[in-house]
């Protein structure tokens, strides 16, 4: 019987050896926490960079927004890490903040040479803002105008439907582009000629004295009529909100 027992007692299921080397619960949790914290440093790193790379052109950015003179030195720099930034992360903001520090670095330099590559620079900048983020109405407005001084008139009526429609009511923009409008309605299509005409309706709630101005020239005044004909009562009531009762 002893030897039974023996041999019964050593053939019943020993202790577990392989759970003296599985790693615990607490490891695999902190093995998952530490590679996801490395993936979203490699994933951050470039938008970090881009950041260091723009934070000193945002100041320049402002200035030139304010109205404030700015070097030509100050804006190429500028400039120049905003390239640095959107080579590493494309932002349409900062893209279209570097169109506007060319084109004032065009306005600064003294050869019509450097002039035009700027121009050119400033243009590319702005269509590739807008690639990136399409809503944004100055930067369409700006890359009619590129467009218009280069001669590409039909690129710039494309430019500025697309600013009217990405933002109508935007007071700094309403009456350059009622200007630039008039300036290219013998090559605008009807669809755009009819964005044109609302785009004067905003504005006379806006701005009236500039639509009973414009209405005086010549070259103005029966767009213009024709546009106020089509007043709706939304646009009464919004005028009369705006300026009471005024005619």
């Amino acid at each position: 019987m002893g030897v039974i027992v023996n041999t019964t007692a050593s053939s019943g299921p020993g202790p577990d050896r392989s759970r003296a080397y599985r790693p615990s619960a607490g490891w695999g949790v902190a093995l998952v926490a530490a590679l996801t914290g490395s993936l979203l440093l490699v994933l951050g790193a470039p938008r970090l960079i881009a950041a260091f790379c723009a934070l000193d052109a945002r100041g320049v950015v402002w200035s030139v927004y304010a109205g404030t003179t700015v070097s030509p030195a100050e804006l190429a720099r500028a400039s120049a890490g905003l390239a640095t930034a959107e080579a590493w992360v494309p932002d349409g903001e900062r893209a279209g903040d570097r169109s506007l520090l060319l084109l004032h670095q065009a306005l600064l330099v003294p050869t019509p040479a450097e002039q035009t590559a700027l121009r050119t620079a400033a243009e590319a900048a702005a269509v590739s803002a807008l690639s990136v983020a399409p809503v944004q109405p100055s930067v369409w407005a700006r890359l009619a105008s590129l467009r218009e001084q280069r001669h590409d008139l039909s690129g710039a009526v494309v430019a500025l439907r697309m600013s009217m429609l990405s933002g109508s009511f935007v007071p700094a923009l309403m009456v350059p582009r009622v200007e630039q409008g008039l300036r290219l309605l013998p090559v605008m299509d009807y669809e755009t000629r009819e964005l044109l005409k609302r785009q004067m309706r905003l504005t006379w709630i806006a701005n009236p004295e500039f639509l009973v101005g414009l209405s005086l020239r010549p070259d103005a005044g029966l767009l213009v009529r024709e546009a106020l004909a089509d007043l709706s009562q939304s646009e009464l009531a919004q005028f009369q909100r705006l300026h009471g009762n005024r005619p």
